[in-house]
């Protein structure tokens, strides 16, 4: 069985600090968006967590994360489903939905 780097099938990741010290986002926000299921955070290792860079526009969240993770729980299969095209969005992603606000869209595409 061969292993995957979790940066080989989700992109470019970064832990908190990486994240407070270059985005800004200080830990307890991104700690608080964690707990409420408003960001996806991938667990690496034994307890560590890291955030797909991808999901962040203007230092937040793409609207639509917390929605979704209520309907796939699972942040990987979230974040897997989220950045492959899909065929109910005509070949685009639903993460590059939600960028452009379009949450009803990629909801009733997830369902």
């Amino acid at each position: 069985l061969q292993s995957v780097l979790i940066e080989d099938w989700a992109g470019e990741v970064a832990g908190s600090t990486y994240l407070e010290e270059n985005f800004r986002i200080p830990r307890s926000t991104l700690h608080r968006w964690q707990r409420r299921n408003e960001v996806i955070a991938l667990r690496k290792g034994g307890r560590k967590h890291v955030f797909p860079l991808a999901q962040f526009v203007d230092g937040r969240p793409a609207a639509g994360i917390r929605e979704l993770l209520a309907v796939i729980a699972n942040p990987r299969l979230a974040w897997f489903w989220l950045t492959r095209p899909s065929p109910d969005l005509d070949g685009r992603t639903p993460l590059e939905m939600l960028k452009h606000d379009r949450v009803r869209e990629v909801m009733l595409a997830a369902r």
